[in-house]
Parts: structure tokens; C-alpha cells; sequence
């Protein structure tokens, strides 16, 4: 069962501006189904359907959909759809409903989920128009609790429980302008908490004991999304035209509290972070992926290692945006990776620098690229990919004949340009940035690589303290620091106490100089 679908599920039970244009109940109801329906192999049965005055009624509903690995089966006692008489429809469910998942394993052993839905003051209603109906919906609570899990019709001993509490949000669901198999869906949720339990006792393959307990709190949640489905989306062997996915979510403080126990030895330790936020956007032309966690502290007073584990960090995260569509102009790419203020505990440094020789400083790692590429064809299209996999595979005269040149369809790399280089370590500082251009047309100079011509600025402070206490720890004999020092005067220039520049370039012949003195 994929996340998509499990996350359009969600979206249905909880949620299945003004209106401009009036539903009737029967429609809302309609609307459900269809909905239901795209999931996969579903099926919705009902005890009862009655209309009496303006509320539409439907009785022991069950929801069943069923699926290679598994299935999921939803019985809700009660639908109350009213309509209002301002073209909205209010919607009235019952505040606890069973749900059930199936599971295969993989070694063929069936596994039975049982879970109970509560949704304490839900309060939902639906409007717009047939084709493009609005759920606003809040509650006090939604939560989900497991009342039981078997495998192979024997108990599991385990316990969850999930919780969203000040519940807000809304769900849109428009039929597309490609016909009845296009559709487009977009969703907000806010919360302001997220609550998580798990309480766990199993057996490993050797029959040994093991225990899980997790307690994790989340404040300040949003998350929203988007989703556009043109028709013939399952038969598309690349993004169509139309498809379009994105999905934001952040956070505030976050708490996690978790003990495991087994056969190797227990487990036990807190994980707090500030904020955490992602971002995702995927259409034919486009990626772009976005995350930052922030404020991360990590102790695990117990665990694998004789020590307790302290981690922290000011910030982490990760960035890429990346064209897909085929475009004989260059189009823009950047990526970037963050790792701000990563500091470790004392015994974490004692493992391999008990005398304290090196600064217990905390160590920063922030690379920002960006630059453009000509695409010859559609990355997304699974042809092109394939394609692009089996030249890789290949020798370079197998891929492009005695130059060894790039498959015809990977792109193509016209400039790279490195906006900011910080490394931070152990008392040393790299600073750093420049930027290329790229040649596709010499594939010879560098080798079936495209020549680069350009230059990088860096600039360094506290390396030679570094190479020097790297001596005292024995990591390399004193006898080489005077060889290290020459190599470094060679591509280097002093400016400050401990304190060095570097210039490299690479000139339109090939040739690469670092600080004037040529390496290649």
C-alpha cells in the first residue's frame, strides 16, 4: 500500500471559503464514492440509504479495498449529510468507527491490524460545486489507537496510539479539464500537537525476548499539498502533461523519549529538535526537494557503545532543484547541503583524542551550488532512464565511441558555479567559491569529460594548527610537516597569521594553475 494512497485515505475519513454554487447531499455522498474509487480495488457497501427532509443517511458503511500485499477494510455505523440551504452540506459522522489492515510478510505469516478512529467535535462541511467540491473540517481530537495486532492469529502483545489535537483544515477535489479521469486534489491540515505512543513486546527469530517504548510530541503542525492527475496517468510511461505533485510540511518542538531492550543490550535516549520543515514539488518540467531540521539534541545515556552519546546541532538539511523536461536552452539547477554547528560529547572525542589535542569546537559542513544544463530528452520518461543506465554500465567505447562520450541522452552541463563553501573543523576554517563553465563539444582535453574553464577563491585559516596537532596525535610522523607545509606554500599564499589563499584555475586550454603554479 503506498503512501499516496494511504495519505488520500486519511484525507477521505477525516475530510470526505464560502461556496460559490450549491451541492446536494446525494452529490457530496457521490463525490465520496468516486473518491474511494481511484484509490484502487475498492468497494463501498451500505446497510441503508435514506433521505428524510434535507439530510441524507447512510447506515453501516463499509469500505474495503484490497491489494497485493495486504488490504484495509473501514466500517463507519454512521453518515449524516445535511444540507443547509446555502448550498452547503454539513456532514455528521459517527465519533468512533473500527478499521482493519491485513498484511502478508515476507515469509508468508498474516498479519491483522485492529484499529479504533475517534474524532471528538468534528465538525465538516462541503462546498463548491459538483466537479469541484470543498471540505472544511475541525476538530478537538482525531486520533487512532491499536486494539489489537496477530500474526498468524496469534497476539502480538503491543500498544499504539496516534493523536492530532485543535485539528484544522480543508480538502478540494476537482475533476480535471481532461475528462472524467483527470482530477486534481489539494489539502491543508494544521494541529496543534501530534502525539505518538508505542508500547511493544515480540520475540526475535532466536525466541529472545525483545521491548520497544517510544513517546514522541510534536507542536505546531501544518502540512499542505497538492496533487494533479491527468487521464491515463497508469498507462504514462513518463510524467504527462498535467501531472503535478507538492507537499509542505513544518514543525515547531519536537520531543522524542524511546527504551528498546533485547538480545544485544538496551537502548534508551530523548531526540529534540526546534523547527523541522520539507518541501517537495515534481511536475514534468521540474524536482525541487527542500528539507531543514533545526535545534537537533540527541542523548542516549544507554545504547550499543560502553558511553553516553550527546549530539547536537544548529541546523541540518538538504536542497536540490533539478530540471526534467527536455529543453535545447540551458535551464537552472541548484543543490545544497547543510550541516551547521555539529558538536559531540566528550566521550565521543575520547575515542580518538583522550588528551584533548584538538579544539572541541563544533564542526560545520555548507556547500551551495547552482548552475544550468541542457537537457537533450525528458529525464522522467522511464526510456530515457533506462537508456541513460545501461550507457553507464558501458566502457567508453562502448558508450561513445574512442572518446568515451556521454550517452546522448544525460544531460548536459553548461556552467557550475559553487556560491558558498564553509568548512569548519577542529580549529580550521575553509572558506570558498567560484565558478565554471563547461565545454560539451571537447570531450578530449579531460578525458570524455566536457572542459571546464574557470576558477575557485579559497581561503583557509588555522590549517597548519591543525596539521600540527594532527602531528602530536601521532596521525602522521613530525618528520613529514615539513613536506606538508612546502606543498601547501606551493598552491598557497600566507596573508595573516595562519591564515592562507588559494586561487585555482582552469584556463580555456586545459590547463589547471593553483595560485599560479601549474598542476596539469
Amino acid at each position: 500500500m503506498t503512501a499516496l494512497r494511504t495519505a488520500s485515505i486519511g484525507a477521505l475519513i477525516v475530510a470526505a471559503g464560502a461556496a460559490q454554487a450549491d451541492v446536494t447531499a446525494e452529490e457530496v455522498w457521490q463525490n465520496w464514492q468516486q473518491s474511494a474509487r481511484q484509490l484502487g480495488e475498492t468497494q463501498v457497501e451500505t446497510g441503508a440509504q435514506n433521505r428524510e427532509g434535507d439530510t441524507l443517511t447512510i447506515t453501516d458503511m463499509v469500505f474495503t479495498l484490497d491489494e497485493e500485499d495486504g488490504g484495509l477494510v473501514v466500517r463507519l455505523p454512521r453518515i449524516d449529510f445535511t444540507e443547509t440551504g446555502d448550498g452547503t452540506v454539513e456532514v455528521r459522522m459517527s465519533e468512533s468507527y473500527p478499521v482493519t489492515i491485513t498484511g502478508t510478510e515476507e515469509d508468508g505469516a498474516e498479519i491483522v491490524i485492529d484499529l479504533s478512529v475517534e474524532q471528538t467535535g468534528l465538525a465538516l462541511t462541503v462546498s463548491g460545486t459538483p466537479e469541484a467540491m470543498r471540505h472544511d473540517y475541525e476538530a478537538a481530537r482525531y486520533a487512532m489507537t491499536v486494539e489489537s495486532i496477530t500474526e498468524d492469529g496469534a497476539a502480538i502483545p503491543a500498544e499504539a496510539r496516534f493523536a492530532l489535537d485543535a485539528l484544522r483544515g480543508s480538502y478540494l477535489s476537482r475533476t480535471g479539464p481532461d475528462g472524467p479521469g483527470g482530477s486534481e486534489t489539494e489539502y491543508d491540515l494544521a494541529a496543534d500537537t501530534l502525539a505518538l505512543t508505542i508500547e511493544s513486546e515480540d520475540r526475535d527469530e532466536t525466541g529472545a525476548e525483545q521491548a520497544v517504548s517510544i513517546d514522541a510530541s510534536v507542536a505546531e503542525v501544518a502540512l499542505s499539498g497538492r496533487l494533479a492527475l491527468p487521464e491515463g496517468m497508469e498507462e504514462a510511461e513518463a510524467l504527462p502533461e498535467g501531472f503535478a505533485l507538492g507537499f509542505d510540511y513544518a514543525t515547531g518542538p519536537a520531543l522524542v523519549e524511546f527504551d528498546a531492550e533485547g538480545p544485544q543490550g538496551r537502548a534508551a535516549g530523548t531526540a529534540r529538535t526546534a523547527s523541522s520543515a520539507v518541501q517537495l514539488s515534481l511536475d514534468p518540467a521540474r524536482v525541487a526537494y527542500d528539507s531543514s531540521t533545526k535545534g537537533l539534541e540527541l542523548v542516549l545515556p544507554e545504547g550499543p557503545m560502553p558511553f553516553r552519546i550527546e549530539v547536537s546541532a544548529a541546523e541540518y538539511g538538504f536542497g536540490i532543484d533539478l530540471p526534467l523536461g527536455a529543453d535545447a536552452a540551458p535551464q537552472d539547477l541548484s543543490a545544497r547541503v547543510t550541516i551547521d554547528s555539529l558538536a559531540f560529547g566528550d566521550p565521543i572525542w575520547d575515542l580518538f583524542d583522550r588528551n584533548e589535542v584538538l579544539p572541541r569546537e563544533p564542526a560545520t559542513l555548507i556547500v551551495e551550488l547552482s548552475g544550468s544544463a541542457r537537457l537533450p530528452r525528458d529525464l522522467a520518461d522511464l526510456e530515457t532512464a533506462g537508456a541513460m543506465g545501461e550507457a553507464m554500465g558501458e566502457t567508453g567505447d562502448e558508450a561513445g565511441g574512442e572518446t568515451g562520450g556521454m550517452p546522448e541522452a544525460a544531460p548536459e552541463i553548461e556552467s557550475l558555479a559553487l556560491d558558498r563553501l564553509v568548512l569548519r573543523l577542529a580549529g580550521a576554517e575553509i572558506l570558498g567559491d567560484g565558478a565554471f563553465t563547461f565545454d560539451n563539444a571537447d570531450l578530449e582535453t579531460f578525458d570524455g569529460f566536457p572542459r571546464p574553464e574557470g576558477r575557485i577563491d579559497l581561503r583557509a585559516t588555522g590549517l597548519n594548527g591543525l596539521l600540527e596537532n594532527l602531528a602530536n596525535m601521532g596521525v602522521f610522523p613530525a618528520e613529514q610537516m615539513m613536506g606538508v607545509r612546502m606543498m601547501l606554500g606551493l598552491f598557497s599564499t600566507t596573508v595573516g597569521n595562519d591564515e592562507l589563499t588559494s586561487e585555482i584555475v582552469i584556463d580555456e586550454a586545459g590547463q589547471v594553475t593553483a595560485n599560479g603554479q601549474r598542476i596539469r
